[in-house]
């Protein structure tokens, strides 16, 4: 299921009115989180309330879904294709990579490839009947409508910033192993490892070692060169904006591509295993 779907949805994306169907779908999602979350917390427990109780009702009507349709393997087919095309973006990331120039010096796209495409494409392959990609979706959305509300920054910190490391820390783990396999696999591995005594459990966290490692795979001199040029005034482990030369793009492009083909490979060999009954 997984790679049809990417397969269907790598096609369809093609095609402009994807992304109005998505942006009607966000605009609906953004509208059922608001219901748990348009309130004055008092505490970092109505937070954490806020999102598990947006995401039970989800969950339960997945599962309602698999067992109504279980005589209907088509039908349900029809609603993970939809749920996988409207939840993985396979190539947005990539369209947000044209847009840099020496005016946009914007590197969002490498964070868009983590969080919209290779995390909710994770999610959704570890998890049956859509749970783990919606989930994630509505994990994504909340922590992003929290942040909007301009609350205490410690608020944010310590409960927001907690939730996105632990929706995203495991696929976030797997994605450093691709991009190793796809670059320079002995620095990043010997980065990794020295980054232990440095561990925080925070989503910038899994942000900066993304960076470094994207860096490294690309070339070690401009990766030392870079951890020079960090800004000491901005947040702690979000890199300056911009420090990225911009001819750099088609090189970190090709490494992110190699990595998402190698977790690919992967599910489509896992799958063929599992239809040859290697797996029970």
């Amino acid at each position: 299921m997984t790679v049809i779907g990417i397969i269907i949805a790598a096609l369809i994306e093609q095609y402009k009115f994807l992304d109005t169907i998505r942006v009607f779908f966000e605009a609906k999602l953004l509208w059922y989180v608001r219901f748990f979350i348009n309130k004055d917390f008092k505490s970092q427990r109505e937070i954490r309330y806020a999102y598990l109780m947006a995401s039970i009702p989800v969950v339960l009507v997945l599962i309602l879904l698999r067992a109504l349709l279980l005589e209907y393997p088509l039908v349900y087919f029809v609603i993970q294709l939809t749920i996988f095309i409207l939840c993985v973006q396979i190539l947005s990331w990539k369209k947000e990579s044209k847009n840099v120039s020496e005016q946009n010096k914007s590197f969002n796209f490498i964070n868009s490839y983590a969080t919209k495409f290779f995390a909710p494409l994770f999610w959704f392959w570890v998890l049956p009947c859509g749970i783990g990609v919606f989930v994630y979706t509505i994990v994504m959305l909340i922590s992003q409508e929290i942040k909007n509300k301009e609350l205490d920054l410690v608020v944010y910190n310590v409960i927001v910033d907690k939730m996105l490391f632990y929706a995203n820390v495991i696929p976030y783990t797997l994605l450093y192993i691709f991009i190793a396999l796809a670059g320079d696999f002995e620095n990043i591995l010997h980065y990794l490892i020295s980054q232990r005594k440095n561990f925080i459990k925070g989503f910038y966290f899994l942000l900066d070692i993304l960076n470094n490692i994207i860096l490294i795979s690309i070339n070690k001199k401009k990766y030392d060169k870079a951890l020079e040029d960090v800004d000491s005034n901005a947040d702690a482990g979000v890199i300056r904006e911009g420090f990225f030369e911009v001819s750099m793009v088609k090189y970190i492009v090709a490494v992110l591509y190699r990595a998402g083909l190698f977790f690919i490979v992967i599910i489509a060999l896992v799958t063929i295993a599992h239809m040859v009954g290697l797996f029970s």
